[in-house]
C-alpha cells in the first residue's frame, strides 16, 4: 500500500464508520492513521461526535440526526488525500525510570528463561530502546507501544492476572505497555515505575500522546522512590 491508496471504509452499526489501513502494525501505517485523524479534526465535519485512532485503523462516531453516512464517507475520502501532506508534531521523548525484577517485575526470570538470555540481558535489551506510542485505549489512556526487540518476543500469558499494579511495565509479542492504573492484564511484567502517568483530574489525563516515544531506563529501588508519585511530563525530568 502506498500513500496514495485509499483505506477501506466500513459502516459499524448505525452511527459509526470504521476506516482501515493495511493489516500490519508499523510506524508508517500508524502515521497515516494519525494524519487522517488530524485532517478529520481540522475539517470539523458536521455531526462527528468522536474520532478514535488505533494501530492501523480509526473509527468515526457520528450523530445520525446531523450527519449522513454517505456524506461522511465522501468527506473521509477527501480528507485522506489532504492528510498525505500533513506534517504532524515531532515525537516527544518520555523517560520513565523503572525498577526491574523482584516484586516489581514478577515475570523477568520467566521471560529470560523463555528467550534463553540472562535477566540482565533482558533488562539491557528492553531498557535501552525507545518505543513508539501507537494509540491510547482500553482503560484510562493506556499507552500501547510497539517495537519490542524480536529476541524478547514472547506470547501473552496463557492465564491473565486479575490485578496488576499501576506503573507496571510489560511486554507481549512486539507490544509493550505501562499501566496507568491497577488492572487485569495478560502481558509479562518486567518492571515497574513509581511515576504517575494518569490523572483523571487533568485535561488530558495523560501527557503521553500517539506518536510520542517512551523509554524505560533501569534504576535502583532507592532511586525509583525519588520519583514516587511525580507526574510524568515532558521534556525529560531531572532527578529531584
Amino acid at each position: 500500500m502506498t500513500e496514495t491508496q485509499i483505506p477501506t471504509l466500513k459502516p459499524v452499526g448505525e452511527n459509526a464508520l470504521l476506516v482501515e489501513f493495511e493489516p500490519e502494525i508499523s510506524v508508517e501505517v500508524n502515521l497515516r492513521v494519525r494524519r487522517l485523524v488530524f485532517a478529520l479534526e481540522q475539517a470539523k465535519l458536521p455531526g462527528v461526535a468522536e474520532i478514535i485512532p488505533a494501530y492501523r485503523s480509526l473509527i468515526v462516531y457520528f450523530d445520525v440526526k446531523r450527519s449522513d453516512l454517505s456524506d461522511l464517507m465522501s468527506a473521509v475520502h477527501s480528507c485522506q488525500f489532504d492528510a498525505q501532506a500533513i506534517e504532524l508534531p515531532q515525537p516527544r521523548l518520555f523517560q520513565i525510570p523503572t525498577v526491574y525484577g523482584g516484586k516489581d517485575g514478577p515475570d523477568l526470570w520467566q521471560v529470560a528463561t523463555e528467550v534463553q538470555r540472562s535477566p540482565d540481558d533482558v533488562v539491557t535489551l528492553f531498557s535501552t530502546r525507545k518505543y513508539p506510542v501507537y494509540c491510547l485505549g482500553f482503560l484510562c489512556s493506556l499507552p500501547y507501544l510497539g517495537g519490542v526487540p524480536r529476541p524478547l518476543n514472547v506470547p501473552r500469558r496463557s492465564t491473565p492476572r486479575m490485578r496488576v499494579p499501576a506503573g507496571s511495565v510489560g511486554i507481549a509479542g512486539r507490544q509493550a505497555v505501562v499501566l496507568p492504573i491497577e488492572m487485569p492484564s495478560g502481558f509479562h511484567y518486567l518492571g515497574r515505575t513509581r511515576m504517575s502517568i494518569y490523572d483523571p483530574a487533568r485535561i488530558p489525563p495523560t501527557a503521553i500522546r500517539p506518536g510520542d516515544l517512551v523509554e524505560f531506563p533501569a534504576v535502583s529501588g532507592d532511586e525509583a522512590e525519588q520519583w514516587s508519585g511525580r507526574w510524568l511530563d515532558c521534556p525529560l525530568h531531572a532527578p529531584p
